[in-house]
Parts: structure tokens; sequence; C-alpha cells
């Protein structure tokens, strides 16, 4: 009954990715002890993203944006001042 056998499925699949960095292995390819420049990025903007997120999520990330407010609205309140008249 070969009909009812399921299908293999592939070991790698790429459905959900988008972006500049979505490729599969096919796409890219590897040397013996050597990482590509796509998937050390991909890896590098993933740690990156997930750091971001961390960051935002705790304190730091509203003290941060506090300060920055604040260096806005005192550059903006003493513009002014600098202008020639």
């Amino acid at each position: 009954m070969n009909q009812f056998r399921e299908t293999p499925k592939p070991k790698s699949i790429t459905h959900g990715k988008a972006g500049v960095f979505a490729t599969s292995e096919a796409e890219v390819s590897q040397g013996p002890g050597c990482a590509t420049p796509a998937l050390t990025l991909r890896a590098a903007w993933t740690r990156f993203r997930r750091a971001e997120r961390q960051f935002s999520s705790s304190i730091w990330g509203d003290v941060l944006g506090a300060i920055s407010l604040a260096i806005i609205f005192g550059g903006l309140l003493y513009a002014p001042l600098l202008w020639p008249h």
C-alpha cells in the first residue's frame, strides 16, 4: 500500500523566513571548517536582537530612553540661544 505512506519531509524547511539573511543550505555553500558570511551575519543579528529585547524590557532601557528625551528636549529648548539674531 504505497499510496498511504507519508511523503518524506525535507530536513530544512525555509518557510516563514524572510528578510535579507533568509537563506537555505542549498543557497549557501560551506567549506570544511569555515563559516559562511551569511550565516555568521545572521547569527550576529539574532544575538544583537536578543540582547536588544532584554535591554528594552529592563529598567536600563527606560533609563536610557529618559536620558535621550532629556537631551532632545534640552537641545530644543536651548537651540534658539545658539542661533545668531
